[in-house]
């Protein structure tokens, strides 16, 4: 299984997808591919303790993909 968790203005948005299921993966991608166009940077965190690292493409085998809006300094 795998899942994106958005931190937006409603909080910690989560989808969850079997990658074996391609209407979840679709639909993962898709709000993956909106929240990029919008500005939000994606980082993947790979089950077993691998350290984050941002990403610029979906990874349907992904563990946990966390989407972050652009910080705003001033």
């Amino acid at each position: 299984m795998g899942e994106i968790r958005c931190l937006n203005e409603t909080g910690d948005t989560k989808l969850a997808w079997d990658p074996d299921k391609s209407e979840e993966t679709d639909a993962a991608k898709e709000m993956f591919k909106s929240l990029k166009k919008k500005g939000y940077q994606a980082y993947s965190v790979k089950k077993g303790g691998e350290k984050n690292k941002p990403i610029d493409d979906f990874d349907p085998d992904a563990g946990l993909i966390i989407m972050v809006p652009k910080i705003v300094g001033g």
